[in-house]
This record gives C-alpha cells, sequence and structure tokens, in this order.
C-alpha cells in the first residue's frame, strides 16, 4: 500500500499490511491483532451484503463494548454504508420510532439488548454478534470509491436533552480530519493504546479513541460497562497510555483503590464535558507528574473536537476551553449575527471541515443550525484579552429570575471550590412572578457534611445575589448522561417529581 490513508477503513486496510501482527482491539474475549481485525470485518461486510445492505444504507447498530460492536461498524463504513451508533438507553418506542425515521436497512442488537428492538417494524433485525461462516468478502470496491471524503460514514445522534434526537450526518472525510486531529495535537502514535470506558454509541467511544487509534496503528482496550472497580481490574491487566472521559469519571477513578493501576502509565489524559476543578488537576499532575492533561471542547455536530487546552494551561485557565484546533475557525457573535467585543458573551460559532454536513432528514434544523459554513453551537461563550475561549453555559440553559440573567456554568464553578461539594448541577424551576427560580442540587464528597451557610457565604462573595441558588437538595448520585456527564434536565426532572410526590 503506497499511498498513505485517507479515511478509516483505509487505515485499517493500510495497517493490516504494514504491521499485521501488532494488537488493534482486546477485551475480555482475548485480542485481535491488524490482521485479524480486518478479516473479522470483512466477514462482517459479506454478512452485512447477504443481508442486502448496499452502499448509501443506514446500519443501525446497537450493544455493549465489544468486539462484535466495533465490526459492525467498521464493516458498514468500508461497505460503504452508514454507520448509526444508537444510544441504548432508549426505550423499545424510541427505538423503533428511531430506526423508522432514518430508514434503516438492518438493525443490529446484541442479545443482551435484544428488548430494544422489540417495536422495529421497518427492518430486519439480526443478532449483532451472530457468526458468519460465509466467505470472507473479496471482491469489494476500491475504498477511495466508497469513502471518498463527501461521502456520508455515520449518523451521530445529538442528545436529545431538548426533544426528539437529531441524527448529525458526518462524513469519511470529517470523521478522518477528527481522528488525524486528535493523533497530531495528542501527539499520539502507534505505541500508544486507550481503553474505551464511555459507551462506543458516544463519539468520544468511536471517534476520540476507536477511530484514533485506528489511524495510529494503535490499540483500543474495550471495557464492556463501566464500574469503578472493573476499570480498575482492567487497568491492572493491562494499562492504557492515553485515557479520554469527562472529569467526574477521572475522579472516581482517582480516589478508588488501584488508582496507580489507572494511570501510572498514562501519558495522557484529555477530559471534556465541564471544565476540572483546579484542586483535582492540581492532584492529578502531584500523583503522577508525566502525565499530560489536556481539555477538550467538542461537539456532535462537528464530529468531536473544536479547541484544545494544553497541559502548559490546565492549572492556570482550568475553565477554559483553550483555543481551536489547526483549520478550525470559531467567532462569538449577538442576537443578529454580530461579532461581540473580547470579554463579552456571545453564542459560539465554529467552522470547518469536521462539521457535519446537516441533520438527517432534516432540513428545517439544518438550516436553523448552519449559516453558510458556520455552525451554530447554541453555547454561550466568551473570548478573553489573550485570547482563550470560555463557555458560558447553554442558550437553552440560561436562567430568567426576574430579568436577571443566571449562567448556571458560572454558578456550578464556584460550588466546585467548595470542598465539601463533590458535583453540583445548577436549574431552574418555574416561579410566577419571577418567572424562574434557582436551585441547586449537589452530591457531597465522602466523609464530609454540607454546610450550607458556609456555601452561601463562598458564593455571596463571588456572584450576585440574584445568582445564589434559593436552595440546596443534596442527593447520593446525580443523574448522568451516558458519557457520564451530570445531566442538568433529569436532575430538574427529579427536584420536580419529588416536590410533587412531597405534597
Amino acid at each position: 500500500m503506497t499511498d498513505l490513508p485517507s479515511s478509516v477503513p483505509a487505515a485499517l486496510e493500510h495497517w493490516a499490511v504494514t504491521t499485521p501482527d501488532a494488537a488493534a482491539l482486546t477485551g475480555d474475549w482475548g485480542a485481535d491483532s491488524y490482521r485479524e481485525l480486518r478479516e473479522q470485518v470483512l466477514r462482517a461486510v459479506s454478512r452485512l451484503h447477504r443481508a442486502g445492505v448496499r452502499r448509501g444504507d443506514r446500519v443501525v447498530v446497537a450493544g455493549g463494548n465489544t468486539r462484535w460492536w466495533v465490526y459492525a461498524h467498521l464493516a458498514t463504513l468500508r461497505l460503504g454504508a452508514v454507520s448509526v451508533p444508537t444510544n441504548t438507553r432508549l426505550s423499545p418506542a424510541q427505538f423503533g420510532e428511531h430506526a423508522a425515521a432514518l430508514g434503516a436497512s438492518v438493525v443490529l442488537v446484541d442479545e443482551e439488548r435484544r428488548r430494544l428492538a422489540a417495536e422495529v417494524r421497518t427492518a430486519p433485525v439480526l443478532d449483532l454478534a451472530g457468526a458468519d461462516d460465509g466467505p470472507v468478502a473479496a471482491e469489494l470496491p476500491p475504498i477511495a470509491e466508497v469513502c471518498a471524503p463527501d461521502a456520508p460514514a455515520l449518523i451521530s445522534s445529538t442528545s436529545g436533552t431538548t426533544g426528539r434526537p437529531k441524527g448529525a450526518v458526518i462524513s469519511h472525510g470529517a470523521l478522518w480530519a477528527c481522528a488525524r486531529t486528535f493523533a497530531e495535537q495528542l501527539g499520539l502514535g502507534a505505541d500508544d493504546s486507550t481503553r474505551v470506558l464511555v459507551p462506543l454509541f458516544h463519539n468520544t467511544g468511536f471517534v476520540d479513541q476507536l477511530a484514533t487509534m485506528l489511524a495510529v496503528g494503535g490499540r483500543t482496550d474495550l471495557l464492556e460497562e463501566f464500574h469503578t472497580r472493573d476499570a480498575v481490574a482492567a487497568f491492572e491487566e493491562l494499562g492504557s497510555t492515553y485515557l479520554t472521559a469527562v472529569p467526574s469519571i477521572i475522579r472516581l477513578l482517582m480516589v478508588a483503590d488501584g488508582a496507580d493501576a489507572v494511570f501510572s502509565g498514562v501519558r495522557t489524559v484529555l477530559y471534556g464535558g465541564s471544565p476540572m476543578p483546579a484542586a483535582w488537576s492540581a492532584e492529578l499532575r502531584r500523583r503522577w507528574p508525566r502525565m499530560r492533561l489536556v481539555h477538550g471542547y467538542g461537539l456532535t455536530e462537528f464530529t468531536s473536537v473544536v479547541t484544545l487546552l494544553p497541559p502548559d494551561q490546565v492549572e492556570a485557565r482550568g475553565e477554559s476551553i483553550g483555543r481551536p484546533v489547526p483549520d478550525v475557525d470559531v467567532r462569538i457573535v449577538d442576537d443578529g449575527g454580530a461579532e461581540v467585543d473580547p470579554g463579552r458573551v456571545g453564542e459560539l460559532w465554529v467552522r470547518g471541515a469536521t462539521r457535519m454536513t446537516g441533520y438527517w432528514d432534516d432540513p428545517e434544523a439544518t438550516a436553523a443550525k448552519l449559516s453558510g459554513g458556520w455552525l451554530r453551537t447554541g453555547d454561550l461563550a466568551r473570548c478573553d484579552a489573550e485570547g482563550w475561549l470560555h463557555v458560558e453555559g447553554r442558550l437553552d440553559d440560561v436562567i430568567n429570575r426576574g430579568g436577571e440573567k443566571v449562567l448556571p456554568a458560572s454558578v456550578e464553578s464556584v460550588l466546585a471550590t467548595c470542598p465539601e461539594v463533590a458535583q453540583a448541577s445548577v436549574f431552574a424551576l418555574p416561579h410566577p412572578i419571577l418567572q424562574h427560580r434557582v436551585l441547586a442540587a449537589l452530591e457531597v464528597r465522602p466523609g464530609r457534611e454540607f454546610d450550607e451557610r458556609s456555601t452561601r457565604a463562598r458564593l455571596g462573595a463571588r456572584l450576585p445575589d440574584y445568582a445564589i441558588p434559593e436552595e440546596f437538595i443534596v442527593m447520593q448520585h446525580l443523574p448522568r448522561t451516558a458519557s457520564g456527564k451530570v445531566d442538568r434536565r433529569a436532575v430538574a426532572a427529579a427536584v420536580r417529581a419529588a416536590a410533587g410526590a412531597d405534597r
């Protein structure tokens, strides 16, 4: 193979030829070399083709973090079909609607999640882990033909926290550009490995980790489902050099027995979804000084990464999302689309090669999200005098308390400095006069007690009085999204439900 890879399937082919015996994928079954991974993917291609899947068809992939998920996803890409990594937390009704809306050609689910497909009526449902004893696909169109840069590779679903999830169509070119960006900006190579702690259907799993390791010829280690004890045991058995997770998951690993097994071999930690509290960053650097901490900010509609905060800035500028990665442009605009002055808060717009082509079969939502080459992120941000970007919250999360605007993230960042607070979520409940009330739900660190008086004093020293929560609700566990990030809307719903039950 003389040409350098230009897509994820081409990268798999490249490493299967140049380093065939190198480990590509590991898990509870053992390990696949690059040669073995390629063979398994080609068998899966044959199976999909015999099931009637053709170029451009949508293939729904729903399962745990198993080798079968990886084979099916990569086979779909190689066939020129469109992979749809799907959230396994959907209800059967939602899952059926999802498959129908996509016009899926086939739905693949593993045995543990078979119930998800109970209401699929529009496509055949196959076992994700089905064995294929037929001949390995031999005559396939050239990779460059079916994986052209502008050809759709996958449909990545948004979280759906503000309504029905939308599917961002990501091209092969965008997927490859994002994987290469991670590799180049984080200095990753063939001697690196990563353990997937998030569900593979999340773009952290299938882009930041799996695609990135395939881009550099590294190793992807699978953990079927995250539990702290299981994760530590997996790291004890086989360490990784590249770790990526939201800060709350990193914190669970930091305080676990056996944390050294997790972090001692790690060279790079990429975190995102929320800022890392400065105290956690300092502890990580003190305990494992050779480790590099990098803060990343990304979007489903941008394939993944938009900005990175480099290791030498993490402690000094921990609440910044950094600066744009190469070939990405950003601007901060007001309600009319005009750029705001430095230091002012506005909506963050981004553009670059990794932007989605649009939402699947939703021209209205696409038109609302895209403006020329720009993607409207929906995030409120500001750029400081030195050019560092800061996300202040979501447009749809802004709390209007009697005409005063409160950004939940700004309150949460102060709560993170309270020694007894492990995690906090600030949200609004309706008020007949003020429009919104400001509340905070929080988890208390083990062995500590929540002191509301000292917390109010700390907030009062750093925030306007209207931004201080009227009420603090201590919860044993805050609801989280699939990636491990605190789910603000689920927190609010839980508080509303509890309030209703108490009446």
